[in-house]
């Protein structure tokens, strides 16, 4: 009976140990992606339009980029290290819903554009269209 108490409690302070890692990946990504997004509004040229381009410095431009590349490669990598099976399932999935949102999103948009039965497609809203799908992926396999 002590043996399955102690068990029970090992269980849950690993998974406690667990979420902190996770919650630590996560806060630390959301931390470059706010003084990322901070510097992109600071150096933002207020003459351009919101979504012009040419309204940043280029070296903010490419070190925005690179941080990003990095952010988003070492945070994947560092979230799968860290899940158990289950999150790591969701997180796979997750990323196949985006990917797919894109890659029927972009050519669909473009076919229908080349009809002349759309706007030209806009990558602002193919990466948008991405993330919301993310979003309600994980929504729908984390919570179900």
């Amino acid at each position: 009976m002590m043996e399955a108490t102690m068990v029970d409690q090992d269980w849950q302070m690993r998974a406690r140990q667990r979420q902190r890692r996770i919650n630590t990946v996560v806060g630390a990504l959301f931390a470059v992606g706010l003084v990322s997004g901070f510097l992109v509004g600071f150096f933002e040229d207020d003459e351009a339009g919101l979504l012009a381009a040419n309204s940043i410095p280029p070296w903010l431009a490419v070190t925005s980029a690179i941080v990003f590349v990095v952010a988003i490669g070492f945070g994947s990598w560092k979230l799968m290290k860290v899940s158990d099976e289950h999150e790591r399932v969701i997180h796979t999935k997750t990323t196949v819903v985006a990917g797919n949102v894109m890659l029927i999103g972009f050519p669909t948009w473009f076919i229908l554009w080349k009809g002349g039965l759309v706007p030209e497609p806009d990558a602002l809203w193919l990466f948008m269209a991405s993330v919301i799908g993310s979003v309600i992926a994980f929504a729908w396999y984390k919570f179900r």
